[in-house]
C-alpha cells in the first residue's frame, strides 16, 4: 500500500455514513495489507461494572458466534491485553505473556486459530474521553508472516486512528453518546472532584450555594446519574471534566 492508497482509504472513512460502510472500507484495508480478517471493538466508557462493546469485523461467521455465545472476551488475551496497555502487539508474542494468559486464554486463541486466525496484530486505542477500543488484524496464511506483519504495523497504527475517530463521529451522531453540558456544570463537577462540598464551591465561584447544587443536579440528571458522586464518574470516564494545566 502507498501513500495515496492509504489517504483514500481515509477519505472513504470520513465520507462514511453508516459502520456498514466504514467496515467495507475496512476489508478494503485488509485486502490492501495482504490480510483477511479484521476486527474493530470499542468498549463504550457507560458503566465500569457493565460496559457496552460494539464491534466491527469480517470474522467467521461461526467462531464469532462462538466467541460471543461463550462471552470469551473474559479471558480473551488480546482483550486483557489492549486494556492494560498501549503499544501494539503481535499475536504469538501475546500467547506467550503469562500475565495476559490463562488457560481458558489459551485455549480461545487455539481455537481462533483453527478458525482460520492464524496469527494476527492488535493495536489497543485509548481515547481521552474515556473509551478503550482496538483493532486487530488476522489471517490465515502463514507464508512470508514477518515481512507482512511488519509492513502492516505502521499502516494499521495510522489507519486505527482515523477509524475510531470515524466509529466515534457516527457512534456520536446516532445519539448513543450526547451529553452537553454547561460551562457552570462543569466547573461545579470539577470542584466536587476535588472533594469540595455545595458550600465551598460557592465561595469559589461565586455564586449562592443553592446555584451550585442547581447546577449538580441539572448535571446529574443529564448523564444518567444516579447521585452526585455517579455524575462525576461519569464525567470524568466522559472526558467532561479534566484536570488544569
Amino acid at each position: 500500500m502507498n501513500s495515496s492508497e492509504l489517504q483514500n482509504l481515509n477519505e472513504r472513512l470520513v465520507a462514511a455514513a453508516s459502520p456498514e460502510e466504514l467496515k467495507d472500507v475496512c476489508i478494503n484495508f485488509c485486502e490492501l495489507i495482504s490480510f483477511e480478517y479484521f476486527l474493530f471493538g470499542l468498549c463504550d466508557a457507560t458503566s465500569l461494572s457493565s460496559p457496552k462493546i460494539s464491534t466491527l469485523n469480517n470474522y467467521p461467521e461461526d467462531w464469532f458466534k462462538e466467541y460471543l455465545d461463550s462471552d470469551m472476551k473474559k479471558n480473551d488475551p488480546v482483550v486483557r491485553y489492549c486494556f492494560e496497555n498501549t503499544a501494539p502487539i503481535r499475536w504469538n508474542k501475546l500467547v506467550q505473556m503469562t500475565q495476559y494468559i490463562n488457560p481458558i486464554g489459551e485455549k480461545i486463541m487455539l481455537e481462533a486459530r483453527g478458525h482460520g486466525l492464524v496469527d494476527g496484530l492488535s493495536i489497543p486505542i485509548k481515547a481521552p474521553s474515556g473509551e478503550i477500543a482496538l483493532l486487530s488484524i488476522a489471517t490465515a496464511d502463514e507464508s512470508n508472516i514477518d515481512d507482512r506483519m511488519a509492513n502492516a504495523l505502521m499502516l494499521a497504527l495510522s489507519y486505527s486512528g482515523a477509524l475510531f475517530e470515524n466509529y466515534m463521529r457516527l457512534h456520536c451522531e446516532g445519539g448513543e453518546r450526547k451529553v452537553s453540558l454547561t460551562e457552570r456544570e462543569k466547573e461545579c463537577l470539577f470542584w466536587a472532584c476535588e472533594g469540595k462540598t455545595a458550600w465551598e464551591m460557592s465561595k469559589i465561584i461565586d455564586v449562592s450555594e443553592r446555584t451550585v447544587i442547581f447546577h449538580l443536579t441539572s448535571a446529574t440528571k443529564k448523564l444518567g446519574a444516579s447521585n452526585r458522586q455517579h455524575a462525576v464518574a461519569k464525567a470524568i470516564m466522559y472526558g467532561l471534566v479534566k484536570p488544569v494545566p
